[in-house]
């Protein structure tokens, strides 16, 4: 799995609205993980936080060797980012940016909404350490730390006309369509025939459809009538494609052929196939005028991030952080 960017994982860490905290693992962890500018984040709030981290990349807590080496590293960058959120919770707290009661009750809603009562919602968030009160606190500064990267963000300048058109000859190749082709074809899949040699039977089968299509019958209808694919009710059309999209074997032939053209057999894994070319768009780059708002867009969103991921780092330079735990991953973790 790739990593996302550090200042999208923090935004949406922080966007989160603390529904990591609701899946602390049971048990206590007593002591201190980590220290912020003073503020104490508890081991049990980091192991809650590194166990939800962790949770997407399927990695096997039990595992050796690389999976050892890849939960530490997760380990690490728990840690990093839980830092981040102090750190960016205590510059939204500095800043006084309010929260108001309507924001609040609507990211509680938000969070709740998977649990089936209200009175369940509250145990589980009791039975995390929070009152109802503290969770609604939790709650509003987490909010006022996504304003405050909203703040960052906003004050991105625009993109101009300069910097677009300089993005635009630097990823010409990015803004390049890639060729496509468009084919119908027939499969006749693998199955069995009750002969000694099926698939020798199936090939055998192909061989009177593809002298059709060749003596010029509709190979639309050739493929509505024989196919066993699922495009035989589009009359075999694959729609348009470009390389990397289908097998290689089918993919390789259908980019050879010039339009009207009608294969040999192709074998893949799924049948015997025979292809008519349709149509073919030759690679081209994107005219500017055509991708100019959408590549602004683009652009400014990466200034965005780099300016989340700018502030991000001045803060943490800043600060007085203390990690007070190993973070090489505990053997029985």
């Amino acid at each position: 799995m790739t990593a996302m960017p550090r200042g999208i994982r923090l935004l949406a860490a922080l966007l989160a609205l603390g529904l990591g905290s609701l899946a602390w693992a049971q048990g206590s962890h007593p002591g201190i993980a980590a220290r912020v500018n003073g503020v104490e984040i508890s081991n049990e709030r980091f192991n809650a936080f590194y166990q939800e981290y962790r949770r997407p990349y399927g990695v096997n807590v039990a595992g050796r060797g690389d999976h050892l080496e890849k939960l530490t590293r997760l380990r690490r960058e728990a840690m990093d980012l839980m830092i981040e959120q102090e750190l960016i919770r205590q510059a939204a707290e500095a800043q006084g940016i309010e929260v108001s009661t309507g924001e609040i009750d609507a990211a509680l809603t938000e969070v709740s909404e998977p649990f089936k009562t209200s009175e369940e919602f509250t145990r589980r968030i009791e039975s995390e350490g929070f009152t109802e009160e503290s969770y609604r606190e939790h709650v509003a500064r987490m909010i006022a730390a996504a304003k405050y990267l909203d703040g960052v963000r906003a004050g991105v300048a625009t993109v101009s006309d300069e910097e677009l058109e300089t993005y635009y000859r630097d990823n010409e190749l990015r803004l390049t369509l890639p060729e496509q082709v468009r084919v119908r074809h027939i499969l006749l899949t693998w199955k069995p025939m009750g002969t000694t040699d099926d698939r020798a039977a199936i090939r055998k089968q192909m061989a009177p459809i593809l002298e059709q299509a060749r003596s010029g019958e509709d190979f639309a209808e050739l493929a509505r009538k024989h196919s066993d694919d699922s495009t035989a009710g589009q009359s075999g059309d694959t729609g348009f494609f470009h390389r990397g999209q289908m097998v290689p074997a089918f993919e390789s032939v259908a980019f050879a052929l010039q339009p009207g053209e009608v294969s040999d057999p192709v074998e893949t894994a799924f049948g015997v196939h025979i292809l008519r070319l349709e149509e073919r768009k030759e690679a081209r780059l994107l005219p500017l005028d055509e991708v100019r708002e959408q590549l602004r867009e683009h652009i400014r969103g990466e200034k965005m991030e780099a300016a989340v991921e700018q502030e991000t780092e001045r803060l943490r330079q800043e600060a007085e952080v203390a990690i007070l735990i190993p973070l090489e991953r505990p053997k029985n973790n």
